[in-house]
């Protein structure tokens, strides 16, 4: 610019520049005083930065050295030398936990106890989501032969799944066939997909409202976009040096039009991209993929369970349609699957992502699906193609159909994604334009120029969605000669573009005007034929020279020279223009160079203003300043140096003024900006330096208070000492007083744990893991813990018995003498009562001192804190857990608290210990739903428990599992199953459950029964011992050896009823709790009751029984009438007469009568009711037979069913009156034997005994010795 140019500008008042250059918005120096614009360079602002650390009084000083003595500092720094996983309340990154297990690593069988752990990190993130997706969720797809090397053979194994898309959505609909949600076509092992849901755990679980719903876009490559070493995602021209370039590197559409780099050096280069051209042909072609799929999943906010609701080939789309209501669309497919997709999730931006989604789709389908088979089926392929195909229409037909877009403009589509940059936001669409475009280039060889104008013409055509295999510039033949007759006329062609063009404008500008003179001419001969025609007249060449036709050329002559006179006009402004061009120019120099110059002055003015209103805002007071720099020179101390705790609470208000103050400056420089402004910049630093020495001088101050705190309520306990007077009452009211003490002194200091919750939130973990080991070593220490459980009533004494007692060990039913232990379980009631509530309000003050339930915290956050608070607070009650587990049976060494070793222990105890932590749990269930710390201390007493009960429920339900196998084994059960009598299963299985409640009953009142059918663990495994009796019992009757006849019958008649019986004599709650069992015992007994009996009658009454079936089967054939024709009545009564009369039916119902006493077992008391249901249906069948024979023959029967069931009354009677004298005999017979064997000797292989039990008369006798 020449210096005689004047600028008139205006330098603003009160702002002084020492260095007027500034470069990046770096001011080097500056002075809101005019007094100081001499200053140097480096000179600091006065009242805005910190100075040196001014001499602190010696008082001051001597605290601070007092604190970082004291043994509270000295935890601390112990806690903090630990590495982060030695720490107490340490919880591994969610992160670090995710990639350890390698959840995105796609394996076709996973472990079963690996399948809770699939779930996706971050399930709002699309990326996370995306990449879960495609390495996790969806199995193997199948490789098309149209698709990318579909042609070639390739191991599946090679093969990684992508996800080219991932977008969230509101809802989608699904139309079509319900049972194909998933097609099979896509798949690579249709048949295995059922399986690959199995194995990771997708396939049912629990169901969560409020899922999260995605669409995705996911395809199976050999070459996936995302790698590191991507051969096609990159230049040509660039081959050697950016082959590890990442996707993400590829941002816009420039990336995809830019230059060679290398174009200008041929020569050298030349070799070297040949042979990385070469290799990267081979790579090419050997890149296999599959068609995209089109996946709609929903997943649980947690990222758990995800569930494909929807997958189908992108190849079959057949339509786009944009729905005008909101932000949805309907993708219409070749099979008429048809999916509507909703995506407002966010009412500002729904229709954003719709057409986000769409554009994307429009371009993955472009690429992969419509432009590979196009490229295989007529470009490069064709002579493949040609020689595997006879006909062009074969190859037609492989072509994909058109898609159709409905409602929208492809045009504004592509310039909305080119406004909202979306190709910058989609890294795999970015490597997915590059890749075409080199595959591009190696299919086709020609010049480079042509390549490149090919290429970007196929990308515009990909993006538009215009793929046609022809396109006309023309119209027809006229348009292209006058196009070549411009062309033609324009002279110089070898001069610059720019000239050409101005050439071209003015030829086409001439023609124009040529053309507008030759269209008035035309219509002023048109308006002559008219006017003709009108008047009758011909047309005559005479009529031109008529007033009314010189008129109309004169007319045109006039518009012709008028339009002369404008073109000339036109050039001579032209060339004036020219000539003060120059002038012009540099007066807009002139000008354009004041208004920069003054708007740099404004904006120098403006930066002054902010700068001062910047370092105004992180600007702290000097008595704050002073508290920050030492903060222990604001507390009380006593004459021995240690910290004055009640009189000290003006000293803590002013250090969480003073810390809040500062937190308060370091947001304003975030808030404000300016952090990149040199000064600012310094200033934050120097408030993090502060910031950073405060912090640690405050969590000394805290860990110190702590330690003193404790070592004060410690004194006053009396150092934890107990007594052996002291009840287990009084202990336990100890612990609670000095709780309440040590918490009530730490009130005062919550204010300092929330400033450093603000300032330095790290710090916390180690401050919260010193006051955990406080805790266990004054409140909960293993001294008093110690004293507490052994002044139990029990004496905490039940852990020594470490031998179990089986089922087989239990005495029969019968033997009322024999008196169960128990297990003092009056020792797990106190503790649970006395001592929880301990634990719950250790868990609530933890979580309120730390800040760990804050509602601004997210739901992961939360459940972060929760973890690191159960763990500090298992570490303040490690005596307490020790030493209730043992109360429970369980024992564990402190040195080894996993229990590598098996834990051995009374199952007993443990079931009697789970009964009562379940009923404790109902104690602590937040119903209120009040949440925050109560929520928080309720949930960590519940995981308390929990924890317990899992322990005794596993150590439980190990004995259970043993005893299922004794009974199935089938113990004392004779093979051929005759007088088997009660199963010694059956018979102790009552007397265990008598155990059970005798030990719940320890303490309370005696009619007191535990709701066991509401306790989930302990209804499924008695339930399943019943199971197992009945089981054993069908396969004992069921086996070959067992007589079928009558042997089956009774061995399932007697132990159902024995069952049955047994279990409704204990009470209604454990009726309720075995209702399943008891219903399929009364069926069974029901059942084999009438087999046994019908088989005792018609084994007893043979002939009558032969000869009334006869009879009813004639009579139903041929009548009444008729049936002595068949049988003659004199072959009917002389039967009768034999086999009918009192006598014989007196001896046969005795007989009865022994057989059954004989079959049926003194201990299951069946027999009383097997002979009364015996009367009862011998009296329906005689019943029955005598109406056969008055109907048929006219005959009385005699005697008749009223008469049987007198004799079978009597037979009964009589036969109980001889009882006593066949059961004496038989206990002097059996008095060697031991108690678990029946009313049948065990020694001899289960045959009866020599001496019968009872004497009948002689016929009898013989009948049952026959038997």
């Amino acid at each position: 610019m020449p210096k005689d140019k004047k600028r008139f500008l205006r330098k603003p008042a009160g702002f002084n520049l020492a260095d007027e250059r500034v470069d990046n918005f770096t001011v080097r120096s500056f002075d809101t005083n005019d007094s100081n614009s001499n200053a140097s360079p480096r000179k600091r602002m006065p009242g805005h930065r910190p100075g040196s650390p001014t001499k602190a009084p010696r008082s001051s000083v001597a605290k601070a050295n007092n604190i970082a003595q004291s043994a509270g500092t000295s935890r601390l720094n112990r806690i903090l030398d630990q590495s982060k996983e030695e720490r107490i309340g340490y919880v591994a990154e969610y992160e670090d936990e995710y990639h350890a297990a390698n959840l995105l690593q796609y394996k076709p069988q996973r472990a079963s106890q690996q399948q809770q752990d699939v779930a996706c990190r971050d399930p709002l993130s699309e990326r996370e989501v995306a990449a879960f997706v495609g390495k996790v969720v969806v199995p193997p797809l199948k490789v098309d032969e149209r698709s990318i090397g579909g042609h070639r053979a390739v191991e599946l194994h090679t093969l990684s799944q992508e996800a080219l898309m991932a977008m969230r959505c509101r809802q989608f609909e699904l139309v079509g066939d319900a049972t194909l949600t998933i097609s099979q076509t896509a798949l690579a092992f249709p048949d295995q997909y059922a399986k690959h849901k199995r194995s990771l755990g997708f396939a049912g679980g629990p169901k969560a409202r409020n899922k999260i719903k995605y669409v995705c876009l996911v395809r199976s490559t050999n070459r996936p976009l995302s790698g590191a070493s991507n051969p096609l995602g990159n230049k040509r021209s660039s081959v050697s040096s950016t082959l590890s370039k990442s996707d993400d590197e590829v941002a816009d559409y420039d990336k995809m039009y830019q230059g060679d780099e290398d174009e200008g050096e041929e020569g050298a280069n030349r070799d070297e991209e040949s042979k990385d051209l070469t290799k990267l042909e081979e790579e090419a072609d050997g890149e296999v993929s599959s068609f995209p799929v089109l996946v709609c999943l929903t997943i649980n906010p947690d990222g758990t369970s995800p569930d494909v609701r929807k997958l189908i080939e992108l190849d079959q789309l057949a339509t786009v349609q944009n729905v005008s209501t909101g932000g949805a669309i309907q993708l219409v497919f070749a099979d008429g699957d048809m999916v509507k997709i909703d995506f407002a999730v966010e009412e500002a931006d729904s229709t954003m992502r719709k057409e986000r989604f769409v554009w994307s789709l429009l371009q993955i389908h472009a690429m992969l699906c419509t432009s590979v088979v196009e490229r295989n089926s007529l470009g490069s392929y064709r002579q493949q193609q040609q020689a595997t195909q006879a006909t062009t229409g074969a190859t037609k037909d492989r072509l994909l159909q058109p898609l159709n877009v409905r409602n929208l403009d492809r045009g504004e589509l592509q310039y909305v994604a080119t406004v909202n940059g979306f190709l910058r936001d989609a890294p795999n669409l970015c490597a997915l334009l590059d890749r075409q475009r080199d595959i591009g280039t190696i299919v086709h060889h020609m010049d480079e120029e042509e390549r490149k104008e090919e290429m970007d013409g196929m990308a515009y055509d990909m993006m538009m969605g215009n793929f046609k295999t022809t396109v006309a510039l023309y119209h027809s033949a006229e348009e292209r000669a006058d196009a070549e007759e411009v062309l033609n006329a324009i002279s110089n062609i070898q001069e610059e573009e720019s000239a050409i063009a101005q050439v071209l404008a003015d030829k086409l500008q001439s023609r124009m005007r040529d053309l507008e003179a030759e269209t008035c001419r035309r219509l002023i001969a048109w308006e002559d034929e008219k006017h003709y025609s009108l008047m009758g007249h011909d047309f005559d060449s005479t009529d031109r020279e008529s007033e009314d036709a010189l008129s109309l050329a004169g007319l045109f002559k006039t518009l012709d020279s008028l339009d002369k006179e404008l073109e000339d006009m036109e050039t001579w402004l032209h060339d004036r223009a020219s000539v003060i061009k120059p002038l012009t120019d540099d007066c807009r120099d002139i000008e354009e160079e004041n208004r920069q110059l003054e708007q740099q002055w404004k904006s120098y003015e403006m930066l002054g203003d902010e700068l001062k209103r910047l370092l105004t805002g992180v600007s702290i007071d000097k008595d704050s300043e002073v508290v920050l720099k030492n903060p222990a020179s604001a507390l009380v101390y006593d004459a021995s140096g240690n910290i004055d705790i009640d009189q000290s609470d003006a000293g803590v208000d002013k250090i969480h003024l003073s810390g809040k103050s500062l937190k308060d400056a370091m947001e304003n420089a975030k808030r404000a900006g300016g952090v990149h402004l040199r000064a600012v910049n310094e200033r934050v630093e120097d408030l993090t330096i502060m910031s950073n020495s405060f912090c640690t001088a405050l969590a000394q101050i805290i860990v110190t208070v702590m330690e003193q705190i404790k070592s004060e309520v410690m004194v006053a306990s009396d150092n934890g000492k107990v007594s052996k007077s002291d009840t287990h009452g009084m202990i336990a009211k100890k612990v609670r007083e000095t709780q309440r003490k040590f918490q009530s002194a730490l009130l005062g200091y919550m204010k300092l744990i929330e400033v450093l919750s603000l300032l330095r939130p790290t710090l916390l973990q180690a401050i919260r893991d010193a006051y955990s080991e406080m805790v266990a070593e004054g409140i909960l220490m293993k001294k008093r813990m110690k004293g507490y459980f052994q002044a139990l009533p029990g004496k905490n004494s039940a852990y020594l018995n470490l031998t179990s007692k089986d089922l087989k060990d239990y005495s029969g039913v019968r033997d009322a003498d024999h008196e169960e232990k128990k297990v003092n379980a009056a020792d797990i009631r106190a503790a649970l009562a006395e001592l929880l509530p301990v634990i719950a309000r250790e868990a609530y003050f933890t979580a309120a001192l730390f800040g760990l339930s804050a509602k601004q915290l997210d739901g992961r956050e939360k459940k972060r804190n929760f973890e690191s608070a159960k763990k500090s607070v298992d570490h303040s009650t490690q005596y307490f857990r020790y030493y209730i587990q043992r109360t429970c049976g369980i024992v564990q060494d402190m040195e080894d608290p996993v229990g590598s070793r098996s834990i051995k222990g009374d199952p007993m105890l443990s079931l009697v210990a789970s009964i009562h932590l379940n009923e404790a749990m109902d104690q602590y269930i937040d119903r209120e739903k009040k949440g925050g710390d109560h929520s928080l201390s309720l949930a960590y007493v519940r995981a308390t428990i929990l924890g317990l009960r899992k322990k005794v429920d596993k150590q439980w339900v190990e004995w259970v599992e043993e005893q299922i196998e004794w009974i199935k084994s089938n113990p004392g059960v004779p093979a051929s199953g005759k007088r088997a009598g009660i199963f010694m299963s059956f018979s102790r299985f009552p007397v265990y459950l008598d155990h059970i409640l005798k030990c719940c009953r320890e303490g309370r009142a005696t009619n007191y029964t535990p709701d066991l059918a509401n306790i989930q663990v302990v209804s499924y495994y008695l339930q399943k011992i019943a199971g197992a009796l009945l089981e054993s019992l069908r396969v004992c009757s069921e086996r070959e050896s067992t007589d079928q006849q009558y042997a089956a019958n009774v061995m399932r008649m007697e132990n159902t009823y024995f069952f049955s019986q047994q279990l409704k004599e204990r009470g209604p709650e454990i009726s309720s709790l075995f209702q399943k069992q008891l219903t399929k015992a009364s069926a069974v007994c029901k059942q084999s009751t009438d087999a046994y009996l019908g088989w005792m009658i018609k084994r007893e009454f043979k002939a009558l029984h032969a000869l009334f079936s006869q009879i009813s089967r004639i009579r139903r054939d041929v009548g009444d009438k008729d049936v002595p024709i068949h049988i003659p009545r004199a072959t009917f009564v002389k039967t009768l007469q034999k086999e009918s009369n009192r006598e014989v039916m007196k001896e046969k119902i005795a007989t009865i009568y022994a057989r059954m006493e004989k079959h049926l077992s003194e201990e299951g008391g069946l027999l009383p009711v097997a002979w009364k249901a015996l009367v009862k249906v011998m009296y329906e069948w005689f019943g029955r037979w005598e109406k056969l024979s008055s109907q048929c023959y006219k005959h009385v029967l005699e005697p008749s069913a009223v008469d049987v069931v007198r004799l079978a009354k009597q037979a009964g009677g009589g036969a109980s009156g001889a009882k006593s004298k066949v059961s004496a005999s038989l206990v002097s017979e059996t008095a060697a034997q031991p108690s678990s064997s029946r009313t049948r000797s065990t020694d001899n292989g289960g045959k009866p005994p020599s001496v019968s039990r009872r004497q009948h008369s002689s016929s009898a006798r013989r009948s049952v010795g026959n038997f």
